[in-house]
């Protein structure tokens, strides 16, 4: 797996309950790593004087942000932070995690109906598009421990590329499992055709893990998802991204803000480096 020396850590500043910096701040203590916050918010209001009241907000939500960064100072946690402006914050997001250096990212989630999907495009799905390295998006219902993994291989694919998403998918399953007692790694495979089909040992054989845990479905990707990960109370999603350009993590992005909006749980997008 990638090692993991900085999380960029998206602020919501809607909010006090910080479930995207709780999550940072455990995954931080387990990999060591440190911590960026990042907020930018963008004008509520209509003015003729931009300026100010850019310097107005700044100055309101520098005071609310240092509260919260000290909180986490308290957990001996090493942070950052970064407060910016911009008439669409949806889209900072990436470029603001490259400029820190980031090796993972971490976002609170909210469920939306169909008809606000079609309006607008979610900050999540506008994440994905830009993210350069992987991203975790945090259920609105935030479990406190993440014991219960489960990850989506295909693995009826054995070529090179895939291959290499293929393996940190898997490795990023056992790391989440791996730091809990009675963590479980659970794996589902969507087949929508006979050819698809695989066996359940030789699914648990290629990824290591008991058979048991093994669940073949016939449904579409989407939709297996979110039937195994309630049959099995799932903590966590863990799904990973083949290709990277524009097209693919647009598209790509698209099937996760579904996927998001028809179950509440945390849900890890493996994306390959350069």
């Amino acid at each position: 797996m990638t090692e993991i020396n900085t999380i960029f850590a998206v602020i919501d500043p809607s909010t006090d309950k910080q479930h995207a910096l709780q999550r940072a701040i455990r995954i931080a203590k387990v990999c060591n790593a440190r911590i960026h916050a990042y907020l930018c918010i963008s004008p509520s209001l209509e003015t003729h004087d931009i300026e100010a009241l850019e310097r107005v907000e700044r100055t309101r939500y520098a005071l609310w942000l240092d509260n919260i960064i000290d909180e986490v100072k308290e957990e001996n946690i090493d942070i950052s932070y970064e407060l910016d402006w911009n008439q669409d914050w949806r889209t900072t997001l990436g470029p603001a995690a490259i400029r820190a250096n980031s090796d993972f990212i971490v976002k609170s989630s909210h469920r939306r109906s169909a008809s606000k999907r079609l309006l607008m495009t979610s900050s999540d799905q506008a994440l994905l598009e830009t993210a350069h390295c992987s991203v975790q998006l945090v259920s609105s219902e935030v479990a406190s421990d993440l014991y219960k993994v489960l990850i989506a291989v295909d693995t009826t694919r054995t070529d090179e590329k895939y291959q290499k998403i293929f393996e940190a998918v898997v490795e990023f399953g056992k790391t989440v499992a791996g730091s809990h007692d009675k963590g479980e790694l659970h794996v589902v495979h969507a087949y929508s055709s006979s050819e698809d089909f695989q066996h359940v040992t030789d699914i648990a054989r290629r990824v290591g893990v008991d058979s048991d845990y093994v669940h073949v479905n016939g449904n579409e990707l989407e939709d297996a998802i979110v039937e195994v990960a309630e049959n099995i109370n799932a903590d966590i999603i863990v799904i990973g991204l083949s290709t990277r350009s524009t097209l693919a993590n647009r598209i790509f992005g698209n099937r996760v803000d579904k996927l998001l909006n028809n179950i509440d749980r945390d849900i890890l997008v493996v994306i390959p480096s350069d």
